[in-house]
């Protein structure tokens, strides 16, 4: 029911009164006041549902938007740029059937679990298989590094989509957020997966396709429970027992999610171990080669990495004025570091030697061949 005009609190301020600046500072308490109370709104249970329900449906508007995201994102990798794999997120419509399915197994809703699960699944399937016909157009295009960034999946990846889940949850049910804008960060974390995962299916590399694939599945699980566990602390519990409104309720009906969850943790965490030993090995090993042959106005270009069966090559390029010797190669391998495997390491030196070229003589400058040399190799560090 409206308050009358009559009922509405009104200050009347007189510019000519001594007292202006009380009144002014009472009206500052009163807008407070009104702050806090629209800031303590209470959480509609009921409208939030609605909005979930709907958003988790397989309209024409999800699939029309999540294809224009997937086109727009595997452009962006294949021109390995991450402003447009950002930039692609802004139409995409990943979150709701995972806030769906979330919201289905807090409050045991099975038709809105397979609702959203139906959705869901030909999402995936309609983004991967625009990955895959992009794959396949674009046969003759480098895989880019924004491509290959999908492919090493670790449990730094899977904080983020906890992270991502957890505020997109939060905003569903703040009266005050946005879900969209917490929906493009949730969407980063999956088109670009799916759609790398289907250009390099679509290449052959069945071991990097199948790791992207894993990176966006990774994503979809922990964005659910996430998701799961701010809607139950929120209050969205359907059942007035004890076990619903217990955090054994939560973990009985989110169990084969937790118990994925977990396996994928393990195995992100092994994975971790595995990516930050071999980029202290590779570090320790550019660092001794720099050492070494960083002399004699030689610059070491390229550094790369070969593991054998037995043993790892490392490839170094240099170029410069003298060429390292046998010897001085021989004496750096007893100094190299093994590899995560337990394998020496053995150094192949590719050498390019610099050829001072001016006019002689040269007019706008007098360089001798040592000058001209330290400007040359100054200049390209």
């Amino acid at each position: 029911m409206k308050k009358k005009e009559q009922d509405i609190p009104t200050i009347i301020i007189d510019e000519h009164n001594p007292d202006q600046n009380k009144y002014e500072l009472l009206k500052e308490k009163l807008r407070y006041k009104q702050a806090l109370r629209e800031n303590s709104k209470k959480i509609d249970h009921k409208q939030v549902r609605l909005n979930i329900q709907a958003d988790a449906l397989p309209s024409k508007t999800f699939f029309i938007m999540n294809a224009l995201a997937a086109v727009i994102a595997g452009y962006g990798l294949l021109a390995d740029s991450t402003a447009v794999v950002i930039g692609a997120m802004l139409v995409a419509m990943m979150l709701g059937p995972i806030s769906g399915i979330a919201l289905a197994l807090i409050d045991a809703r099975w038709i809105l679990l397979r609702t959203s699960l139906s959705t869901l699944s030909l999402g995936v399937i309609m983004i991967y298989s625009i990955g895959v016909i992009m794959g396949l157009i674009h046969f003759d295009l480098p895989i880019t590094n924004e491509i290959l960034a999908r492919t090493k999946p670790t449990t730094i990846d899977l904080m983020i989509a906890l992270a991502g889940g957890a505020a997109g949850a939060f905003a569903a049910v703040s009266p005050r957020l946005s879900v969209a804008v917490v929906g493009v960060a949730v969407a980063t974390a999956l088109v670009p997966p799916l759609v790398a995962s289907g250009i390099l299916l679509a290449h052959g590399q069945l071991q990097n396709s199948a790791n992207a694939f894993l990176l966006a599945f990774t994503n979809m699980i922990a964005i659910q429970v996430s998701s799961s566990l701010v809607l139950w602390i929120a209050g969205f519990r359907r059942g007035a027992d004890d076990e619903v409104n217990s955090i054994w309720g939560f973990i009985k009906r989110n169990s084969i999610s937790l118990i994925i969850l977990i396996l994928l943790a393990v195995y992100l965490t092994l994975n971790l171990i595995q990516s930050v030993q071999k980029q202290l090995y590779e570090t320790q090993i550019k660092q001794e080669i720099t050492q070494n042959l960083n002399v004699n106005n030689n610059v070491i270009d390229i550094v790369t990495f070969d593991p054998r069966n037995d043993f790892t090559l490392v490839r170094a390029s240099i170029r410069g004025d003298t060429a390292p010797t046998s010897t001085e190669i021989e004496k750096i391998n007893t100094q190299l570091a093994k590899d995560r495997r337990g394998h020496p390491s053995y150094l192949q030196i590719r050498f390019i030697p610099v050829q001072i070229i001016q006019t002689q003589p040269l007019n706008t400058v007098d360089l001798n061949v040592q000058e001209a040399q330290e400007l040359s190799i100054e200049t390209a560090n």
